[in-house]
């Protein structure tokens, strides 16, 4: 196939191979060396937090001895948060939080989840009473710390626990606390021995606002953890013990609830399983504890993280263990000029009369050279080629080929892998982005919409690039006019505008856009005299143009304006 091919053909070759697309996207990640997270001390039950871009995990801690001693229990006293920007290194803060925090307590740091909220850091977290024990109960109870930030200082929130044996509908095992926040309820969720059990918290967190209730999974052991995604929400658990993950999913809060089976199966060496599923940076996660540290066994756990995936359907797919995810840059991208490369085939993304698709790396080719902008919100860019002045705006339809816009879109771009690079989403909040089949190396094939699978032919490479550059304006610049959007105009020749059209250039404050008297051809350029964007009309989009001084040039004349 050449350079050039035309839509209807490409469109149909596309589709022709979608079912490889569906089967056999999800293949084996190529991973780095970092599971098990940290080898440091033993470390299970763990519960993630993202906050200002960071990963905090909140992890118990194992001290039980070797495998083969006669001392079958958990022995766990004080609790870790490690923190990581990369999904490779990560920081220990050391034993922040032990039972001692809470005066009350007396043994037993179990598993804990932390939300943010107010401004602080609430930790909630199971150990035994000191006093409170009912009968055919092992006397845990649930209590908050609160601490300015998750390294500490933490200190007990309410002075007493907020779930103990003497609570209404409470279980006789009263472990594995776990928030979630629906956007108008902060629910906690708790429970064990085949009992789970839910309670609103008021928005101080450190108060009860309703009266517990059982949770209605038929399969559920303990283990809690729920979370949204795609107009559903999951809720995920250990099952049957020793224990695989299971997940149902419901259209509300309240259900009904669809059991849907196993995601997570039973762990080599390891009885317990317990997880946590959540979104950093465009990927979303699946974190839980193993044996697989030197002297691991059932009661010396080692938290390990995999990639989480969901088909077409919003299912999660069964989990995949790994050596580890690959490391991440979670730096934003500079603006500039950038050629675009699909890391499966090495081919460049161009703007094909309007469609999006992968051809043979061409540095003379300015329809493969990309300006990229930073968007209203952190992470949303826009990308205009350069050649075109389209910009990339893909669809929110699966299946659907990714098509330039004369108008701009914002795409939210996430790095998919320091070393294969990045993600170029469709729906962010859908998991829905740019791939190319992934059994396709052939030039002219169009980006399409999918779900996010992790191949290679998901990520982009960002490679910069020099912009082409025009002389800067030289012509005598004119003070300021005075008519409300014009700063100034330039004397010259009117090859492209008569004196009349350029003195009527003004920019819009209120729809972002500079105007011109008639259709024509036009390029804006920066102080610098890179050129921003070309096209042709009557109207120059500016609303994801940053505020300064800029040039718009028609032939050889030249105006400036003030873009606020």
């Amino acid at each position: 196939m050449g350079t050039k091919s035309s839509g209807f053909f490409t469109t149909l070759k596309w589709a022709f191979f979608c079912l490889f697309c569906l089967f056999g996207a999800f293949g084996a990640q190529s991973a780095f060396a970092a599971n098990p997270l940290t080898t440091d001390f033993y470390s299970a039950d763990a519960a993630a937090l993202v906050h200002n871009d960071s990963l905090f995990i909140f992890a118990g801690h194992d001290e039980q001895g070797p495998q083969g001693n006669n001392n079958k229990a958990f022995i766990m006293n004080d609790w870790h948060v490690l923190v990581t920007d990369d999904m490779e290194h990560y920081h220990d803060y050391g034993a922040v939080l032990s039972v001692k925090t809470f005066k009350w307590a007396n043994a037993s740091a179990f598993a804990g989840h932390c939300e943010y909220r107010n401004g602080k850091f609430y930790w909630y977290v199971a150990v035994h009473h000191g006093t409170i024990k009912e009968n055919g109960s092992e006397g845990f109870a649930i209590g908050v710390a609160v601490a300015d930030h998750p390294s500490g200082p933490w200190t007990d929130a309410i002075g007493h626990a907020l779930i103990t044996d003497n609570t209404p509908n409470d279980v006789k095992l009263n472990i594995d606390p776990a928030i979630f926040y629906d956007g108008d309820d902060i629910w906690m969720y708790w429970g064990s021995w085949n009992a789970g059990r839910r309670v609103k918290l008021k928005e101080n967190m450190i108060e009860l606002a309703s009266t517990p209730e059982d949770i209605k999974i038929k399969d559920f052991f303990e283990a809690p953890w729920m979370h949204y995604f795609r107009g559903n929400y999951y809720f995920s658990y250990a099952s049957g013990y020793p224990s695989t993950t299971n997940y149902s999913m419901a259209p509300s809060l309240n259900g009904p609830w669809t059991q849907k089976g196993v995601i997570n199966d039973k762990m080599e060496n390891s009885e317990t399983n317990h997880q946590a599923i959540f979104k950093y940076l465009g990927h979303w996660y699946f974190m839980y504890h193993g044996a697989n540290s030197p002297g691991g066994w059932t009661y010396r756990r080692s938290v390990n993280i995999d990639y989480l995936y969901y088909d077409r359907d919003g299912l999660i797919q069964k989990i995949k263990h790994t050596d580890g995810v690959d490391p991440v840059n979670n730096a934003l991208i500079e603006e500039g000029g950038y050629r675009l490369t699909v890391s499966h085939s090495n081919l460049a993304l161009e703007d094909n009369d309007g469609v999006v698709v992968q051809q043979t790396a061409d540095e003379k080719n300015e329809a493969q050279l990309w300006v990229l902008a930073h968007g209203d919100s952190a992470r949303y860019y826009t990308l205009k080629n350069f050649a075109t002045g389209r910009y990339y705006c893909p669809p929110k339809t699966l299946l659907d080929t990714v098509k330039t816009s004369e108008t701009a879109c914002e795409i939210r771009i996430e790095n998919a892998s320091a070393k294969k690079g990045y993600f170029l989403f469709a729906d962010y909040d859908s998991d829905y982005l740019g791939d190319v089949l992934n059994i396709s190396k052939e030039v002219g094939m169009p980006v399409i919409t999918w779900v996010r699978t992790g191949t290679d032919n998901q990520k982009v490479q960002f490679a910069k690039a020099e912009l082409p550059k025009v002389e800067p304006p030289t012509d005598s610049i004119l003070p300021d006019s005075g008519n409300g959007g014009t700063t100034g105009i330039a004397r010259g020749s009117m090859d492209a505008l008569n004196t009349s059209t350029l003195q009527q250039v003004r920019y819009d404050d209120g729809a972002r856009v500079i105007r011109l008297a008639a259709e024509t051809s036009w390029a804006l350029l920066d102080v610098n005299g890179v050129v921003v964007r070309r096209g042709y009309g009557r109207e120059i989009q500016v609303r994801f143009v940053r505020s300064g001084m800029y040039f718009v040039r028609t032939g050889k004349n030249t105006a400036m304006v003030m873009v606020r």
